[in-house]
């Protein structure tokens, strides 16, 4: 039987707006107003998973979902530069940060590789007990980059390539360990 996959992008963080690495923030008001009227766009998912981020939680908590905490669905970990503007960054570590950017294999940072994150990810994605009917996860665009990265089998380069609006959903489908990727695009009402 199929299983279809649908990856919800966390909504815009005050730190993603300004331009900042993720850290561990909360929505605010704006965003958990957006997300309210994205509550019926799910319908009843068979299951939902969640990363373990602030964010991620409240995201499915307005939508009226009881979500599983997953760990492996976590945020890259960018190490000392968390909650760093990449223009601080530019000026601390200039070198460091050109490196990185060309190189999803360094950490620089102290942190994860991007290289590491997508290979934690699609070891999860192949070893999870994927039950048949929808299931909705709520997680990071380098979650849902590196997803895509291994459903194509993509080198990890191509992850620069890639954008993840906030509150896309990406639609997968599992069948006889066969991935495919249906849709990417806005959730319905966003559009």
């Amino acid at each position: 039987m199929t299983t279809r996959i649908t990856l919800l992008c966390q909504p815009a963080t005050a730190a993603l707006r300004a331009g900042n690495f993720p850290a561990d923030e909360p929505l605010d008001l704006k965003q958990v107003e957006k997300i309210a009227t994205l509550a019926h766009a799910f319908g009843q998912p068979d299951q939902v998973l969640c990363s373990p981020a602030l964010c991620a939680q409240q995201t499915a908590r307005e939508l009226g979902q009881l979500p599983t905490i997953e760990p492996a669905l976590r945020e890259v970990d960018y190490g000392r530069w968390a909650g760093l503007s990449l223009k601080e960054i530019a000026t601390a570590e200039p070198t460091e940060l050109a490196s990185w950017l060309s190189d999803p294999g360094l950490a620089s940072h102290g942190g994860e590789s991007l290289t590491s994150a997508i290979e934690r990810i699609g070891q999860w994605l192949e070893h999870y007990r994927w039950a048949p009917g929808h299931t909705l996860i709520i997680t990071h665009a380098s979650v849902i980059k590196a997803v895509i990265l291994h459903v194509l089998q993509a080198p990890s380069q191509a992850y620069w390539q890639l954008d993840i609006s906030p509150l896309t959903q990406t639609i997968l489908s599992v069948h006889q360990d066969q991935w495919r990727l249906k849709s990417s695009g806005a959730p319905v009402g966003l559009s």
